[in-house]
Formats: C-alpha cells, structure tokens, sequence
C-alpha cells in the first residue's frame, strides 16, 4: 500500500497557498506539479519537503496533487499564458468598453484544466457586471469568474520589485496581506514622506510592520522621555529613546548628553544570554506591571546556557554525495551541510530574512536560493548576493573516513 504524503503547494495568478495530499513520495520543493483544487485542475509549485501521513484517513477530503507536471503539462500551461490569456484580456477590456463599466481589467487566471476563467478587477464602485459574464461565457464557452481585487492585491498581481530592489513581498511570500498603520511608521522614526514609505500599490509598505513587535517592546521596556533614572555614569533626564538598540539618551548637570544601554540604568533587569548571546532583559522594577509579570514568565521558561562549541558527527559523505544539501537539528539551531564538488561545508540553517529552510534550496555551484524568498547565498563563504551585509553563520567542518563532523 502506497503511504500518503501532504505537502504546501502554491498555484494561481494570486499564488494561493494550501496544503495537498499525495501518494507520489518523489516530489520535492520547487517541483512543479498538476492539483485538483477547489478551481479544477492547475499547475503549482511543491514549497515544503513531503511529509509522511501516519493515518490515511487524517486527510480525507484534502485536495489532491495529481502527478507531477509533464512536458506537455508545461508547454500547455505555457501557451494559455502566452496566447490565450493575450487573447482573453484583449476581448474583455473592449467589451468594458462597450458596455461603459467603471472597471480596470488587471489579470486574468486561465485555470490549466479549462475549467474556468478568472478575470481580477479594480474598481471604486459596485459594478453590475452580470451582461459581460454573459457575453464573456458566449466567446470562450467555459465558466467565468469576475473578481474585484484592491490595490494590494493588484501590485501582487501585476507588481515587480519594490524599494529594497527584490520582488514585491506581497508577491514572492506573505499569504495574508493583514493591516498596516501610519503607527508602525512613526514608532520607527521614519520619514512622513509618502514616496519613502508607500509600495507599488500605493499604500503603506508590508515591511513595517516586520519589527513593529520588537518597537513595542523596546517602548514598553525603556523609561519614558522626561523621567530622571539613576545610571552607572550619574543621574540624568531621558531626553530620547532608540528603541531598536535598546538604549536611551539622558541630559545631566551642565546639558551633557549621554547614551546609556538599558543595562546600564539602575533597577534594570539583569541580562540574560539566550541563544543568541542578545542582551534582552526579562524583568525589572521600572517597567509596567504588565510587561515585568509577562517578561518574568519569559524568565521561568529560559533554555539552559548552550554548550560550547564541540565537533559533532553529522552524516557520512555516501550520505551526502556532491551537489546536495542536508539539514540537522542541534538543540534550538540548524545547520545545514553542503557537498560541494566533494568538499563539504557548514553553515547556519535557516535563512537570516524570515528563518527559511537553506537546506531545502536550489543548489546552484556554490550558490543556494532560500525557498522561501530566493535570496542566495554563497555557501563556501557564507555570504548573501541579493542584500549587502547579511551573511551565514558558518561552522568548522572535519573529515574523518567516510564521517562528516561539524564543530557547533
């Protein structure tokens, strides 16, 4: 009996996002394969590495990936794109125009099985669009969908790069578009200037809200502006915060100005080295109520110091033959290990931008693409080609025989 797997997939002009059962074990990410989906048959790209499905009957009613894409599957998929759909949004923006509708035609989604066509539109109004789903179903004689969309949902559908110079966020990873306010902006000093801080959709960047978290901590934890603290360098009044690097400036006697770490402040919490050797304080009697009770939770639940660092055994290179990657697990952190033309290398496992799988990315010489968001890296440095100053931890590699050691 074929066991079954469930893997995420990603199909469709809005890259929808969904978990697919499978009894097809070859399947690995960044395949591209044909699902049955609740639209009818399209072509989508495997994300995730399958996982084994103990109960068949755990997946009942689980949309289905029928096989992986063919030849023909592609040179089809292909054709819709290049021809029909040319063709399919030309018909539509002149019946638009005939039948005077207060619409823009963005994209239209021609599924690979024929079942339907889906054509995305913006308006500001409500648009009885009934006459040209009629006309629209007469020409193609297939089942049409007209679907209103807003601004964001246009740039994901028509949008490129935006001001960091990589492929629009809302394109390349984040399903859920969620809420962004002027608030997220402010509280990271940035610049009021619409241009600096609006996407291609014309609406406040997706990226503010990444560290918004961290900010609000960093507010919750400081002292206040005004408020006169006790430090290690004398007595002062905080005249400004920099809530990223957890430091605030005071003013003392004779207007000098100081910058003072939140450590450095008296009745600040004790750091505590996490994973990361970060200096994040957990509790204190100068902080909200709130905040001191909830970071002294935090306390009772800190994982025991990490080890030293010390040559593990990994894998051996018969399991890791050259031009492939593996990923392990050593405590809370990855490592992921490369086979590169028999020279083996280490490096941190998961991505620095959102932690994606580095292990599970397209090995390309000595370069790998994170499947999550297609930055690269070199593996045998460790450094990042698509955004300068972000690089890969890399660790000490020993060979001993056949067995691959890592110090880590």
């Amino acid at each position: 009996m074929t066991m079954s797997h469930t893997a995420t997939v990603r199909f469709g002009k809005m890259f929808i996002v969904g978990r697919f059962r499978t009894e097809r074990p070859e399947l690995k990410p960044r395949d591209k394969c044909v699902v049955r989906s609740d639209r009818g048959r399209e072509l989508a790209e495997v994300l995730t590495p399958l996982e084994a499905v103990a109960d068949p009957a755990t997946v009942e009613g689980v949309p289905e990936i029928l096989r992986r894409a063919t030849p023909d599957d592609l040179k089809l998929a292909a054709t819709l794109e290049r021809e029909h759909r040319v063709r399919e949004l030309k018909f539509c923006r002149e019946e638009i125009a005939r039948l005077n509708l207060r619409m823009k035609l963005v994209e239209a989604d021609h599924i690979l099985g024929g079942e339907r066509i889906i054509f995305y539109f913006v308006s500001e109004t409500r648009v009885d669009f009934r006459e040209l789903v009629r006309r629209l179903a007469h020409e193609f004689r297939t089942r049409i969908e007209l679907k209103q969309v807003g601004a964001r949902d246009q740039a994901r559908l028509v949008g490129d790069v935006g001001h960091c110079g990589l492929s629009l966020c809302c394109r390349g990873w984040i399903k859920d578009l969620g809420g962004i306010t002027m608030d997220m902006a402010k509280i990271q000093k940035h610049t009021a200037d619409p241009s600096k801080i609006t996407g291609r959709c014309g609406k406040l960047l997706c990226c503010l809200r990444y560290e918004y978290a961290w900010y609000l901590e960093g507010r919750d934890l400081l002292p206040p502006r005004g408020t006169r603290i006790e430090t290690r360098i004398g007595t002062g009044v905080v005249v400004d915060q920099n809530l990223l690097l957890r430091e605030v400036t005071i003013e003392k006697e004779g207007n000098e100005r100081k910058v003072v770490k939140l450590s450095e402040i008296a009745g600040a919490p004790a750091t505590q080295p996490g994973c990361t050797g970060c200096d994040s304080p957990r509790t204190g009697e100068h902080l909200d109520t709130t905040v001191a009770r909830r970071l002294e939770q935090d306390t009772k639940i800190l994982p025991p110091a990490p080890e030293p660092p010390q040559f593990r055994k990994m894998t051996t290179l018969a399991e890791l033959p050259p031009g492939t990657s593996k990923e392990f697990h050593i405590g809370s952190f990855t490592v992921a290990l490369f086979n590169i033309a028999g020279a083996v290398h280490a490096v941190q496992g998961d991505c620095p931008h959102q932690g994606g799988p580095i292990a599970d990315g397209t090995l390309d010489g000595t370069v790998v693409t994170c499947p999550w968001h297609q930055w690269t890296f070199d593996v045998t440095t460790g450094s990042c080609l698509s955004v300068t100053g972000s690089v890969l931890r890399r660790y000490e590699v020993r060979i001993e025989g056949e067995d691959v050691w890592v110090k880590a």
